[in-house]
């Protein structure tokens, strides 16, 4: 099994080397951000499995950097706070996992949080590589429909005929079908 990334973004040293020292026990890779411009340059260049992000987080608006690191897929964000309030909870409802934990850090309660995270990170991104296989094979459906209809109109071809057409023109080219839909949609339709 892989051993998991973290990167606990922390302004105060203390803080992130008390859960460091718990993750690194646990067998977790720890990396450490102390800010927020910190934390962003270091989810883009190892892109942890898992950052751990105190609310309170000096130079940033976490709220935006955790979403920014959502959006780019660098990571998922879990939170870090004393106090968990309103604003925290409707905040959560638009980040990947809904999770997050309270300080002081419970050794117990941290790593059932980041292995929750984790296993729901990886749900989540094997939904997400489903969905977009989903919406190309879709789409490469629709391409190939519309260049049918276009032969079908064009050529008087019959539907099976129009098939067969784009069929041997991807076999004889050795490339996808949506490739040659696409070549006779640029013929006829320029």
């Amino acid at each position: 099994m892989d051993i998991s990334s973290v990167l606990v973004a922390d302004s105060s040293q203390t803080s992130r080397g008390h859960v460091k020292d718990i993750l690194i026990k646990r067998g977790y890779r720890v990396y450490q951000a102390s800010d927020g411009s910190g934390a962003v340059r270091i989810a883009r260049s190892i892109r942890p499995d898992l950052v751990l992000m105190d609310i309170n987080l000096w130079g940033t608006n976490v709220f935006e950097t955790a979403g920014l690191i959502e959006r780019e897929r660098l990571s998922i964000v879990v939170f870090m706070t004393a106090k968990p309030s309103r604003d925290l909870l409707e905040k959560l409802k638009s980040m990947k996992v809904y999770a997050y934990i309270t300080k002081p850090i419970n050794p117990a309660l941290l790593i059932q949080v980041v292995e929750f995270s984790l296993i729901n990170s990886n749900r989540i991104k094997i939904l997400e590589e489903r969905v977009e296989r989903l919406e190309s094979s879709l789409s490469a459906r629709k391409t190939i429909d519309r260049a049918k209809g276009i032969l079908m109109d064009k050529l008087g071809m019959l539907e099976r005929e129009a098939y067969s057409r784009l069929r041997k023109m991807s076999m004889d080219k050795g490339k996808p079908m949506e490739w040659a839909a696409r070549e006779v949609i640029k013929k006829y339709n320029g």
